[in-house]
């Protein structure tokens, strides 16, 4: 059991003063830290933020199903995986039917830790890896197909569907799987909804934290969330627009420099997609997928879709 560091924690200091620079905060400085770790795992818990609970029970109730497809070597690779509760699950079944390596991925080292020793008791082989999404083509080195790709815990929702399933496409091979869970626009209630877990106050404060653990006091600050209609070729969905307004002159310390914000200047952060059904399964057929298992949630708000590549057509095989 060992870890990778594509990315070290230097380059996200350096990363995090040059977006703040631009009045930015990508969602992912969110989980830096031993900070982030607990707000997460505090938020992730949490009755007033549902969500991650509400997609780990989709994923047990469903794991039977998924099991059938995962025949022996495959190698499982998660995609900001946090703390891995889900991955252990699946690694379970995994090490059934043979011996899989095991490949954690978090740009937070701190998860990338909790990870691994939610499975230290599994004898698997265990590579952490610091490093983002967009690093996925560095990423298949590591691994041996065929792999279980996954990326769960609504991380679906927070890329561009378009630029992420197209980097998703281009890394698998005929046999890879890829997993995804993504946390749906209610039928019920919509936008409120939403709104509602999003604005609650253990979001806020994991929002804020990373500018208030490098100085900034959180009286002095205003959080900002609203669920906005975005047109695209599939219709229209919905995508949440965060921001923190500064209220008065702060020094953000970011080691070894510092980013100086003033009264009235407003910090833009990461957006989570809602869509609908038909709208995922769109996407997934524009880019190439074939649908192998599709699980929703009784209350119609959660989906779990795994997936391969679609085989290549009698034309395409002989032009090969």
């Amino acid at each position: 059991m060992h870890k990778i560091e594509l990315v070290t924690s230097e380059d996200l200091e350096a990363r995090l003063q040059q977006c703040l620079e631009q009045r930015q905060m990508p969602d992912y400085f969110l989980y830096l830290g031993d900070s982030g770790v607990r707000n997460w795992l505090k938020l992730s818990s949490s009755q007033e933020f549902p969500i991650a609970s509400h997609l780990t029970d989709l994923l047990r109730q469903s794991l039977p199903s998924i099991a059938q497809h995962l025949s022996s070597g495959f190698d499982m690779v998660s995609i900001g995986v946090g703390r891995g509760e889900k991955e252990r699950m699946l690694l379970e079944a995994l090490v059934e039917r043979g011996t899989p390596s095991y490949f954690p991925v978090d740009i937070s080292s701190q998860m990338v830790d909790e990870a691994l020793n939610t499975v230290a008791d599994i004898d698997v082989n265990k590579t952490g890896v610091v490093a983002f999404m967009e690093d996925l083509e560095q990423l298949r080195q590591f691994w041996n197909p065929p792999v279980l790709l996954c990326l769960l815990g609504n991380n679906f929702c927070n890329y561009d569907p378009d630029y992420l399933l197209e980097t998703v496409y281009r890394q698998l091979e005929g046999d890879d799987l890829l997993l995804f869970d993504c946390h749906l626009l209610p039928a019920r209630l919509g936008r409120e909804q939403v709104e509602q877990a999003y604005r609650s106050q253990l979001n806020v404060r994991f929002n804020i934290d990373p500018l208030v653990q490098r100085g900034l006091d959180p009286y002095s600050c205003l959080f900002y969330l609203d669920l906005l209609p975005v047109k695209t070729s599939l219709g229209t969905v919905y995508r949440t627009r965060k921001r923190i307004q500064i209220l008065k002159d702060t020094t953000i310390s970011c080691v070894p420099n510092k980013v100086s914000l003033s009264a009235g200047d407003t910090i833009n952060l990461g957006f989570t997609y809602k869509y609908t059904r038909p709208q995922v399964e769109g996407y997934l057929q524009k880019h190439g997928f074939e649908q192998l298992e599709l699980f929703l949630s009784t209350d119609g708000c959660n989906l779990l879709v795994l997936v391969r590549k679609q085989p290549p057509t009698r034309s395409e095989q002989g032009n090969d």
